[in-house]
């Protein structure tokens, strides 16, 4: 397989305002930069067919975005619409000014052509750069940073899983790191940009690795260090990132992934709730040794454990991609979290959709 790769920076070069949190303090100013934001991308390529994936430190992505982004790059390039995909660490506290719909209606349609055109160029270096690579992937379930929020001590989907991309001479040129928790060290009280947890982890792991992995997020919908930090200032953050990019770094990355044919399995789920309606998207996405469960919302971290456990293959999940839903949680927490107790997801019907992309799995691999 070929894989090419890109790095880009996103802070803003004017005033510019925070996302995240919903605090008042959203309506001000950003007080500054404590440190960049970036978009990460990826290019993966086999037979002429290539999947494109894009990962910056924001909240998320609106879905009107991610289409019109889609079909721009599909038009001019010839990429196919449900092969590309943008990410988001669910940093909050990052930038808004993407953002057409948040409720402190700080967009700036400047920025907001710069993302475009940044996205674009990334695209384009990864294509002039990409390689023939072997790829190989290890992972490690990482305890004592971040669990789940909502029940201290018990279960959450703390596997992290690190891809790299090696060159004919075996040298690791790119990867990524697919963990399940948010990027949340630092409080609402914040306001200065960021790249948070996912951002300080990534710049720590290129001092280990060579290169700057991209950090995608799985199904972290109840999954925070929360329960395990000792403080919400950047000393903290400090702390936490170098400590886990230290056991992150240690993992043996030796298991070779065959990687085959690029095949797409786009799912559908409708949803009708009590004055609600939403028809769900979701991609499964098979690279041969590796499937990519892509869901542009927030998946209990149960069901992140539940995909990658009965995935024929290597199964990465890709949260917070093309859209934000909201949070699909199992049914058996609804009423015990603020995630459920106003959820407009009916109970059960995340189960339905899990079920859903396993098959779609299951299928491909065939």
């Amino acid at each position: 397989m070929k894989i090419g790769h890109a790095r880009y920076c996103l802070t803003p070069q004017k005033e510019f305002y925070l996302i995240g949190y919903r605090s008042d303090n959203r309506y001000e100013p950003a007080e500054g930069v404590h440190d960049d934001i970036y978009g990460n991308s990826l290019l993966f390529e086999e037979d002429g067919k290539q999947i494109f994936l894009f990962s910056a430190d924001f909240l998320e992505f609106e879905e009107e975005m991610a289409e019109s982004m889609k079909t721009h790059m599909q038009e001019k390039y010839g990429l196919e619409r449900d092969l590309i995909l943008l990410s988001a660490t669910h940093d909050h506290s990052s930038v808004v000014s993407y953002h057409k719909g948040w409720y402190t209606r700080k967009f700036d349609q400047e920025y907001y052509d710069f993302l475009i055109q940044t996205i674009e160029k990334s695209y384009l270096d990864c294509r002039a750069n990409v390689q023939e690579a072997e790829v190989k992937v290890g992972k490690k379930v990482i305890l004592g940073y971040y669990g789940n929020r909502n029940h201290p001590g018990q279960p959450a989907d703390n596997e992290v899983i690190i891809l790299k991309f090696l060159d004919k001479d075996g040298n690791a040129f790119a990867g990524m790191v697919n963990w399940a928790v948010h990027s949340t060290v630092l409080g609402d009280q914040n306001t200065m940009l960021t790249g948070d947890l996912a951002g300080a982890v990534c710049r720590e792991l290129e001092k280990t690795f060579g290169f700057y992995p991209l950090m995608a997020v799985g199904a972290a919908g109840d999954c925070s260090n929360r329960n395990e930090r000792k403080g919400k200032d950047f000393d903290e953050l400090c702390r936490v990132s170098a400590a886990l990019a230290k056991e992150i770094g240690e993992i043996p990355v030796d298991q070779e992934l065959r990687m085959g044919k690029i095949q797409c399995q786009t799912l559908f789920h409708t949803i009708h709730g009590d004055d609600f309606h939403l028809d769900a998207k979701g991609w499964v996405m098979d690279l041969g040794g590796m499937q990519l469960f892509v869901f542009p919302g927030e998946l209990g971290s149960a069901f992140g454990i539940q995909m990658k456990a009965r995935c024929p293959v290597q199964g990465m999940i890709l949260g917070y991609t093309n859209g934000y839903y909201e949070y699909f949680m199992p049914k058996e927490e609804y009423g015990l979290s603020f995630e459920t107790k106003e959820s407009k997801i009916p109970a059960g019907e995340a189960e339905k959709l899990v079920e859903k992309f396993i098959q779609a799995a299951i299928m491909l691999n065939k």
